[in-house]
């Protein structure tokens, strides 16, 4: 039977990330992608300026009351940008009482940087939304923000990965993924723990020396695909890691700032 996914993300109308990412990715997999949008943008920010953004909390509001009356279920919920402390709240309440795998990209900031729209008081909120979840994939700064700990950059020696991994698993959270890995000079990739098991392990692919907007809205979106198709968690890792190095490798030839090019490997994903 078909999976319901409810996406929650901001919509960037030119350049692919969030859910203009998540909607074609989860698809491709063979779910029902529903989303719930927190902001309209006209680009995202990662290489446009100027852009438009309109803030859709009140739209929020208003969508989750008439699916309250519909009694839809959904078999997943995916949330990635937020764009307040009542965004959080408003999901969390309406995800309060369902029972349903939570899978948390938990935007916050990148680069060692706090995004200018958030506060320590946000991360807080934050830190208090990803309790509970079952799966959560942080970038480094995020998962330093979480954890309560300095940022030291994307290298980590291994008992510092530990330690991260140890304080994000004291809120509960059953499985993560540390994106944005960097493993010597030439390597970057993730790291994948699972609480009860006692699972880590490291997954790396070649670097390539720039930023790719939206590469982890893909990889999260296709770990999330895989794992709602039943796929074991290093298994759907590997997956999504491979899938999002090969969109990688598709879009060095491009003009980078639209996003990956996933297109051509979304086959990959059934």
């Amino acid at each position: 039977m078909q999976k319901r996914i409810l996406s929650v993300h901001d919509i960037s109308c030119l350049g692919k990330c969030s859910n203009t990412a998540a909607l074609p990715i989860l698809s491709a997999a063979g779910h029902e992608c529903v989303i719930l949008p927190t902001a309209l943008l006209s680009t995202h920010t990662g290489g446009f300026v100027g852009n438009s953004f309109l803030d859709l909390t009140g739209v929020m509001k208003k969508i989750l009351r008439h699916w309250e009356t519909l009694h839809i279920r959904f078999d997943a919920v995916y949330t990635g940008y937020f764009g307040s402390a009542e965004q959080l709240t408003i999901v969390r309440d309406y995800l309060k009482e369902k029972q349903l795998l939570r899978f948390i990209d938990p935007v916050l900031g990148d680069c060692g940087e706090l995004y200018n729209i958030y506060t320590d008081a946000y991360v807080e909120k934050m830190r208090e939304y990803c309790r509970g979840a079952d799966v959560l994939t942080p970038n480094m700064t995020e998962a330093a923000l979480l954890a309560g700990m300095p940022y030291n950059g994307d290298r980590y020696e291994e008992n510092e990965v530990g330690t991260i991994l140890d304080a994000l698993f004291a809120l509960d959270v059953h499985r993560v993924v540390l994106t944005g890995v960097r493993f010597g000079e030439a390597e970057i990739g993730i790291v994948i723990a699972e609480r009860e098991s006692g699972l880590k392990a490291c997954l790396k692919t070649p670097y390539a020396d720039t930023f790719f907007p939206g590469t982890g809205d893909t990889f999260a979106s296709a770990l999330c695909a895989r794992l709602v198709a039943g796929d074991a968690f290093a298994d759907a890792a590997k997956t999504a890691l491979d899938f999002t190095y090969r969109s990688i490798q598709a879009t060095i030839p491009t003009e980078i700032r639209y996003g990956l090019c996933f297109e051509e490997e979304l086959s990959s994903l059934r």
